[in-house]
């Protein structure tokens, strides 16, 4: 198996565009954040509960993927190593770094005159630390671990053969997620945490991590299929209408109330939906990826090694950027356009003229060394 480049650039693509959810988010009506303008957009919301639905189960269904390959071609000690050096760095580094700029700005804004070093011995207390957009390497960073405990042979068992190819694995994967989830949820919310990892989010990441790790092993969703224009047309209008009805009921029915106070059955259909969108998504970028996106040049190899530091760094630009102009007169528009050009462009000057030039910021940003 070759370079597969159109899911490289499909996971760079899944972190940058994180760029444009922090900037949107901030204007989007329903929907609570760090720090929020007064004025909010409700076509913001709607962008932001799109990108929502399938943003990160399909960044972890492709690390699942990348994972197993990785395993499989160079073995666990190089699996291992990778992880330590491209994951685990960068985030003991984002969380002591990156991550208290986001609480810190949140509570200058009830309590303007806070002494930084007082935030500090406050935030880094078991009770009140917070992994902030540093969450999603935190969570990588333990699935490899637990995917690293499971024998590979499971996934390599001849039972799987059983199952049809295409649609009925495809459809094996859905059900595996939303079971998994469904019932992890009859005993946790999706307020629970521990430090900092909130459980059932955790759970639901992994799934697709492991989903990825069998779309590997039994060559679906991820690897070229021939699709026809129509198949395709129809998987989009399929994600468009989920995706619709999975909005309206992350409001009506939020997953912070404890399963045995809701509707079994609303409560079902959600998490189902939950499910179903990113599996379509993916489905459908897919496709686009492997017809537009799948040729290898010098901009798709700068920015698959360039995503992830512009990913951490460009979270605290753009909340400092929010907590700037949160109180001034422009237009919505205006603040929103200007924040995603503001955040990309110094986002990538860090990038282009610090963290890419100096060897131990490489180190730090999960960067391989020159």
């Amino acid at each position: 198996m070759g370079r597969l480049v159109y899911l490289d650039n499909l996971r760079s693509f899944a972190l940058l565009l994180g760029i444009v959810f922090h900037a949107a988010i901030v204007y989007a009506s329903d929907i609570k954040y760090a720090i929020q303008d007064e004025n909010r957009s409700d076509l913001l919301s709607y962008f932001c509960y799109w990108i929502h639905s399938y943003r990160m189960p399909m960044f972890y269904m492709i690390s699942g993927f990348f994972s197993a390959m990785v395993w499989e071609k160079k073995g666990s000690q190089f699996y291992l190593e990778a992880r330590f050096k491209r994951v685990l760095v960068p985030t003991i580094f984002g969380l002591i770094f990156l991550a208290p700029i986001q609480y810190y700005l949140t509570e200058r804004i009830r309590s303007p005159k806070i002494e930084i070093l007082s935030f500090l011995e406050y935030f880094f207390s078991k009770e009140n630390f917070q992994h902030s957009h540093i969450w999603f390497l935190v969570d990588l960073f333990c699935f490899s671990l637990l995917y690293s405990l499971i024998p590979k042979s499971f996934f390599k068992a001849k039972f799987w053969e059983k199952i049809p190819e295409g649609f009925y694995k495809q459809l094996f994967l859905v059900s595996f997620c939303f079971l998994f989830v469904f019932l992890s949820h009859t005993q946790i919310g999706k307020g629970e945490s521990y430090y900092g990892i909130f459980k059932l989010t955790f759970v639901f990441q992994f799934s697709f991590f492991i989903s990825g790790v069998f779309c590997y092993h039994w060559r679906t969703i991820l690897f070229v299929d021939q699709s026809s224009k129509m198949k395709v047309g129809a998987i989009f209008l399929w994600a468009l209408l989920v995706y619709l009805v999975f909005k309206d009921m992350e409001i009506e029915d939020p997953l912070w109330i404890y399963f045995q106070y809701v509707n079994v059955w609303i409560r079902a259909s959600h998490i189902f939906l939950w499910v179903l969108s990113p599996f379509l998504w993916t489905n459908f970028l897919v496709f686009v990826f492997q017809s537009f996106g799948n040729k290898d040049g010098k901009l798709g190899s700068y920015l698959i090694e360039a995503s992830l530091p512009i990913y951490l760094v460009h979270h605290p630009i753009s909340l400092v950027y929010a907590f700037w102009v949160r109180n001034l007169g422009w237009g919505i528009w205006t603040k929103f356009l200007l924040h995603i050009l503001v955040v990309l462009v110094l986002s990538f000057f860090l990038y282009e003229f610090l963290i890419r030039k100096i060897k131990p910021l490489r180190f730090l940003f999960g960067l391989k060394s020159t």
